[in-house]
């Protein structure tokens, strides 16, 4: 990749907003509760997309052997957003995530990277909802906050391929809460696994790919950034 958008975090706000301001009126449709989108959750997954959009930018291989440990900021991101003393409030759970990340056998970091492997060379639709599968089907890959940090990942490999980032709103909630519903209470694992993960996989690539914004829907419009030039 030698250039790429930048991500217009004002576009994915005043989405985020508007989900936000009718969540209660949307949450009506959804098959499970969900917490409701509150100013801090927001502000952090404002702060989730800003480092993604960077990883692109750089050149970052999340799949990379050497660069994995980068979902885990992510996950952190997501969770406490970039205030140091939050980071520090969270720290215990997030060096217990950090264990769970990288040494559960079934559910860790492993199972994500084998998967992703067997699976490179399928569409980016794919392998963005089957990568979503696997972070967010029991055992879940962090211990908290799965479905934000999926699609934070999800949204990483779109924009790897040119495609706009996966943005919660008005149109595609129902859509993004139900099925999340179904893979969290579903296993990786067994020969239910076997049978159901490549349906559930297929109905979600085509989720994905059926409500892709106009790129330019949640990009700035203005000269394509180099990724020699660095940051925002």
């Amino acid at each position: 990749m030698t250039a790429t958008r930048r991500l217009d975090l004002l576009a994915i706000e005043r989405a985020l907003r508007k989900v936000q301001s009718r969540f209660a009126q949307l949450s009506q449709d959804f098959t499970e509760p969900r917490d409701p989108l509150t100013d801090e959750v927001l502000q952090n997954v404002l702060d989730g997309y800003a480092l993604i959009d960077d990883y692109v930018a750089r050149g970052v291989d999340l799949f990379d052997l050497q660069q994995l440990n980068l979902m885990l900021e992510i996950n952190a991101t997501v969770l406490c957003g970039k205030d140091p003393l939050r980071r520090q409030e969270y720290a215990q759970h997030l060096l217990a995530t950090e264990v769970h990340f990288f040494n559960n056998v079934e559910g860790g970091i492993k199972d994500l990277y084998n998967w992703y492997c067997k699976h490179h060379s399928e569409s980016v639709w794919k392998r963005a909802a089957g990568v979503y599968v696997r972070v967010l089907s029991k055992p879940q890959l962090f211990i908290e906050g799965n479905h934000r940090s999926g699609s934070l990942i999800v949204s990483y490999l779109l924009m790897r391929e040119g495609l706009a980032p996966f943005v919660l709103t008005l149109d595609n909630a129902e859509g993004y809460f139900n099925p999340s519903s179904v893979i969290r209470n579903s296993a990786k694992h067994g020969v239910m696994a076997l049978y159901e993960l490549p349906k559930i996989k297929k109905k979600y690539a085509a989720f994905l790919e059926d409500n892709a914004p106009d790129p330019m829907e949640f990009f700035l419009s203005d000269t394509p950034l180099s990724v020699s030039q660095g940051g925002q």
